[in-house]
């Protein structure tokens, strides 16, 4: 179960491609009546595929999705307010590829849940325990590690997840191999369906 007043990043299983676990990726804040809390993610619902826009919206529990595979406790919540506001278009600019970061080919979920991650840390609304690529390594790996969960979602309270002494004595693997976009060499480009979440949390 999540705790209060805090800020989470959810991993829903999408679809598995060349070998690698795809993820739709979301920021979640409890408040004070954990589990339920406010959802905020990039979604390209009733759209073509990476067509996103950001969504807000409530949720009872994010553990009950059957698609849910992780939900990692990342730091306390900024609140509601901060979070809507620097996950804004003033801040993070979804779908603009003037305002892609370096390295990035176009548009995800996850590249945004990086960036309004960056933007609540850089304004000192939130302290985040380490860089948001290593934070994107860990998330994948902790996923991948708990896949067989799926629907029965593991919550992490605390930062447990970023110790590969939590799942396994190996490291996480690196950017390349984790990388939901399919950007790297030698692999092909996002060419899947939508991101198709279960509605019923």
């Amino acid at each position: 179960m999540t705790t209060a007043h805090s800020l989470y990043i959810t991993l829903n299983f999408l679809r598995r491609e060349n070998g690698v676990n795809k993820y739709h990726w979301g920021l979640f804040a409890t408040d004070g009546t954990p589990p339920a809390g406010t959802l905020y993610h990039a979604t390209d619902v009733g759209r073509q595929p990476l067509d996103l826009f950001k969504e807000v919206r409530q949720i009872r529990n994010p553990q009950t999705s059957k698609t849910m595979v992780v939900v990692l406790r990342v730091t306390s919540t900024p609140g509601t307010q901060n979070l809507d506001y620097f996950s804004s278009s003033s801040f993070v600019h979804l779908m603009d590829r003037r305002y892609l970061p370096q390295g990035e080919q176009y548009w995800t979920c996850r590249v945004w849940v990086k960036e309004v991650l960056k933007m609540l840390h850089n304004n000192r609304r939130i302290v985040l325990p380490a860089n948001v690529d290593s934070i994107e390594q860990w998330c994948q790996y902790t996923a991948d590690r708990n896949i067989q969960n799926m629907g029965y979602a593991r919550a992490y309270n605390d930062l447990s997840w970023m110790s590969s002494s939590s799942t396994s004595t190996q490291s996480p693997t690196v950017p390349m191999e984790i990388d939901s976009t399919g950007r790297s060499t030698g692999t092909s480009r996002y060419t899947g369906s939508k991101m198709s979440i279960d509605s019923s949390w």
